[in-house]
């Protein structure tokens, strides 16, 4: 670790180290001099490394891209050390900004800035980011990583974001940055863009005219970005025209494709939003404002959308685990113990048959076989009658497959080669999202006269279950047995039916 009055070998001049500038994600920041010359840079030292770590060569490689990017609009790098003989921390010399990061003056604001104002600084920012990802993508853009220096805004920390501490990401996240300004195709692709960049900077462009992030504070990011749509930012900065908050919306919009190309085409939509429209100034800008409003409810219809998919799938993946997992994993090991200790002439086997989002497992042995399938209740599952309400209004309302006054998650079936078998029901739990199982064991009261006779026990099918599911316990031409579900009385269905 350095300390102040270390002295530093760089590019054949020796410089002191004479003061702690702070503590960024990846280490600490010192102030550096030139006795000689007076020249004063940043040193920005790696707290964690380890010389064999993929981690730390990948960076490597990214500071020797780094130092390519060249622009007045930029923290200029001017060298790195890469640790691997002394001193050994890794470090990077690079031009000292001398008026603090962006997030610190936007703290110090108590008004906010004019459009004239904005526009100035987006353009620093576009021109330093054009430069960049040029060369490369940022990844970790952020008002603390873009810098004043004597009224020029610059970027930094580009080529930095592979090893930021692990409480500036999120836990979810595979890729890197910090939380706030996550793209949300981050949180579900490793593979890093200019267009994740240009989410970012939209992000900092409405924390710079709204003073505040366009999603507040939300306590889960992941979701804010995938999900939440802003407040117009004309609404909140009323000196922001409706074409700059649409330039901004494009830079957020939640589908990549929907955001900009290249950082010229932001350029020159901020170009355009300036031009003088006359005395039809205030008209033409009701219409953009409503066209603002207009693409803004599309994304959010987009969001929820995105959303409501989400969820569905979330709520599928743990119906898919509990089926796997409480019973076909159980079944898995008993047909292992079965083919160890049994004569390798006769193996039991199980096999995925799983088609159409039906979950379907066949299980044979020695000519013999037992199916199993399992579905989950999706919109198909649920009726939809007409009845005349109260005031003698016809209504439509759906009917749920219930059981115990529950609803139905899934249901399915185990059933041998003789049509003997049995229903499996998965009901929603009053504990937590996880259902709780049930076994119907179904057979023919003698109420109702059948041409073909069925087996006792039986399963109904899916398309039986949907009406039979609200008559169990009915007085009925069906008798129905439910116990909880144990595996016990399924392996002894299993090695009575093969």
């Amino acid at each position: 670790m350095f300390r102040i009055n270390d002295k530093i070998k760089f590019q054949e001049k020796e410089y002191v180290i004479t003061k702690f500038l702070g503590q960024g994600g990846m280490g600490h920041v010192f102030l550096i001099e030139n006795k000689d010359d007076d020249l004063k840079l940043a040193l920005k030292s790696l707290q964690y490394f380890l010389p064999d770590d993929n981690s730390h060569l990948s960076l490597i490689n990214e500071w020797q891209l780094a130092q390519n990017v060249k622009h007045n609009n930029v923290i200029n790098y001017h060298g790195f050390h890469d640790g691997l003989s002394a001193p050994e921390i890794p470090y990077l010399i690079m031009e000292l900004a001398n008026s603090g990061s962006l997030e610190d003056f936007l703290k110090s604001r108590t008004t906010l800035l004019s459009e004239e104002e904005c526009l100035n600084i987006f353009h620093q920012i576009i021109d330093g980011m054009e430069a960049v990802n040029n060369i490369l993508v940022h990844r970790d853009i952020k008002p603390d990583n873009i810098f004043m220096s004597d009224g020029v805004f610059k970027i930094a920390d580009f080529g930095l974001a592979k090893i930021a501490q692990d409480k500036t990401r999120s836990k979810t996240f595979k890729g890197w940055g910090t939380e706030p300004y996550i793209a949300p195709e981050a949180y579900r692709s490793e593979k890093n863009t200019t267009q994740m960049d240009m989410y970012s900077i939209g992000h900092v462009f409405y924390q710079i005219a709204a003073l505040k992030h366009a999603f507040g504070s939300p306590s889960d990011w992941e979701q804010a970005h995938l999900t939440a749509v802003p407040t117009p930012l004309s609404s909140i900065n009323t000196g922001i025209s409706p074409k700059v908050s649409a330039v901004i919306n494009k830079l957020i919009a939640k589908k990549p494709s929907n955001r900009y190309h290249s950082w010229d085409e932001v350029r020159q939509d901020l170009l355009r939003s300036t031009q003088n429209t006359g005395e039809n100034k205030s008209i033409i800008n009701n219409i953009l404002h409503k066209k603002v409003l207009a693409d803004l409810n599309k994304e959010r219809e987009l969001a929820e959308k995105q959303s409501k998919e989400k969820e569905i799938q979330r709520k599928l993946n743990i119906l898919n685990f509990q089926f796997d997992n409480e019973i076909i994993l159980p079944i898995s090991n008993f047909i292992d113990d079965f083919n160890t200790v049994s004569d390798n002439s006769s193996t039991m086997r199980i096999n995925n048959q799983s088609a159409r989002g039906r979950l379907s497992y066949k299980i044979s042995f020695n000519g013999k076989y037992i199916n199993i399938w399992f579905k989950h209740i999706d919109e198909s599952d649920i009726k939809e009658i007409y009845t005349n309400n109260i005031w003698g209004e016809r209504t439509l309302c759906k009917i749920i497959p219930l059981f115990k006054q529950k609803p139905v998650l899934a249901w399915g079936a185990l059933e041998n080669g003789d049509g003997c078998g049995f229903n499996i029901v998965l009901i929603a739990s009053d504990q937590d999202e996880y259902g709780d199982w049930y076994i119907l064991k179904n057979q023919t009261s003698g109420l109702g006269i059948r041409n073909e006779p069925r087996p006792n026990p039986f399963a109904f099918s899916h398309n039986e279950l949907i009406k039979e599911i609200n008559l169990v316990g009915a007085v009925h031409i069906y008798n129905t047995t439910v116990t909880k579900l144990s595996i016990n009385e399924i392996l002894e269905f299993i090695s009575q039916g093969l």
